[in-house]
């Protein structure tokens, strides 16, 4: 229990960052944050002038420049266009007034309920864990990508509610996948977290989180790359803003398994390195005194799987006569195509009325599923695609067997096996396979401690972060995870 000078101070604070948002922002993230990053970079070996195959350390003074420069454009023009105003009052009160939200891509959550046996040494991330509660494994979305992932975490939506159905836009017109990945909050088609805590006056802030290009947030740097630059730019905003609500996202981890392999040298090591940026965080909310009144939430977008073949349905369609390709491998012309996600692809037909051709479309791969040693775990049909909250325009999908990727060539062999400079992992599997099971821990301010929840989805986020910070997103279809909260 709270002494009474505690409650008094944590009630003046909620106070004063409600106020604090009625005001446009420009972010100004004081140099020596990231000259100390500069010269932990230096010692690390980052950026060698010996070494022409290195980062010079222009190109950390450039980040440093442009990160001092990045304003909160939207925000402001949010502020002009549409004046933050009082919605109907929450029924319930808040539980905490800052939350912070750390996702790390890839991350599977048997590695972590093992940490010791998989040899990762991440004392921040089990302290959080054994201090609160968490889930033996949240279901991720389908396909299990990043940016659909993030975008479900944040509006508590399926992907066929927000919009945002995989990584790339697909145009199935054309045929063919967009060259950049989604990056715009314009994209999201539902309400999301950040809009919400902003209409109520609350804070927010978001560094190198998918999908807060073009938000209105207060203070955003969408487009920070590095993890460690990341760290250093959610600290200082915890030092001098105090956010409601802070959204940050690592990638590092999930780039080094990718490259190297599940549970390599490469991916423990960066792990570890995010472990202490986190600590980092954290610690700054210690700086900052909100550390008794925040709430913090570790979550994965989903997990990965070792890949050892590559699959190619377009081949397939191609040998069908359904797709035609020139002689640079680009599709000229179509009845059907494949859309891959990694772990999975979407089958799209040009005709998406006929039903007849949908029919021939799911037993010829079918057929091919029930072959030995097929590279097709399952058939997924448009009708049970519809229930995973999958892109409705699909056919069908394919989930790919284990050890196999499915990739877009159109030429060549319809199997082969992983070549050099190929990811060693994958993601994009159907999320009820054990894999593909992300990371879920709760922990510090109105969190209960010891409890363990059996079953949890990554649209249960939002919901919750909302019910701490005394709101309700009346557009989510995810649950608040109210086990966990005292």
């Amino acid at each position: 229990m709270l002494n009474q000078t505690t409650q008094q101070g944590r009630k003046r604070n909620y106070r004063r960052g409600r106020r604090g948002s009625q005001r446009s922002f420009r972010i100004v993230l004081p140099l020596r944050a990231f000259a100390s990053s500069a010269v932990e970079c230096l010692n690390l070996g980052w950026f060698d002038l010996d070494k022409p195959y290195r980062p010079n350390i222009l190109l950390l003074l450039a980040l440093i420049i442009c990160l001092l420069a990045v304003p909160t454009r939207q925000a402001q023009q949010a502020d002009r266009q549409n004046p933050p105003k009082q919605e109907s009052k929450a029924k319930k009160p808040p539980i905490s007034p800052h939350v912070v939200l750390i996702t790390i891509n890839g991350l599977r959550s048997d590695f972590v309920v093992s940490a010791e046996s998989q040899h990762l040494n991440i004392p921040t991330i089990q302290s959080l864990r054994s201090k609160g509660s968490y889930a033996v494994g949240i279901e991720s979305v389908f396909p299990s990508q990043t940016i659909p992932a993030h975008a479900s975490m944040i509006t508590g939506s399926l992907p066929a509610d927000h919009g945002v159905t995989s990584d790339y836009s697909f145009d199935p017109e054309n045929p063919s996948q967009s060259r950049g990945p989604y990056k715009s909050a314009k994209e999201i088609k539902t309400d999301t977290i950040f809009e919400l805590a902003r209409r109520m006056n609350l804070v927010t802030a978001a560094v190198g989180f998918p999908l807060t290009t073009d938000a209105a947030i207060n203070f955003n740097l969408p487009d920070t790359a590095e993890d460690f630059l990341k760290a250093s730019a959610a600290a200082e905003i915890i030092e001098k803003h105090r956010p409601n609500l802070l959204l940050v996202n690592f990638t590092s981890f999930d780039a080094m398994q990718r490259r190297y392999g599940l549970l390599s040298a490469e991916s423990l090591k960066s792990i570890e390195a995010i472990d202490g940026l986190i600590k980092k965080i954290i610690d700054a909310t210690e700086g900052a005194r909100t550390a008794e009144e925040t709430t913090f939430i570790v979550v994965s977008d989903s997990g990965a799987s070792k890949v050892e073949k590559e699959f190619n349905p377009n081949v397939m369609l191609a040998k069908k006569g359904w797709l035609a390709s020139d002689g640079q491998g680009r599709i000229v012309s179509w009845r059907a195509v494949a859309q891959p996600f990694g772990g999975s692809a979407a089958i799209f037909a040009k005709d998406p009325k006929d039903e007849e051709f949908g029919h021939e479309l799911e037993a010829f791969f079918k057929q091919q599923a029930d072959k030995p040693d097929s590279p097709i775990w399952r058939i997924i049909p448009r009708r049970d695609a519809t229930k995973l909250g999958a892109d409705p325009r699909v056919s069908l999908y394919l989930d790919a067997a284990p050890t196999y990727a499915i990739k877009a060539k159109t030429t060549g062999a319809p199997m082969t096996n992983l070549t050099k400079g190929e990811d060693r992992t994958a993601r994009g599997y159907a999320p009820s396979r054990v894999e593909m099971r992300a990371l879920f821990i709760i922990s510090g301010n109105g969190i209960k401690s010891g409890v363990q929840v059996e079953y949890a989805r990554l649209i249960d986020i939002a919901p919750t972060m909302a019910r701490l910070l005394g709101l309700e997103m009346k557009t989510a279809r995810g649950r608040v995870i109210a086990e966990v909260i005292k």
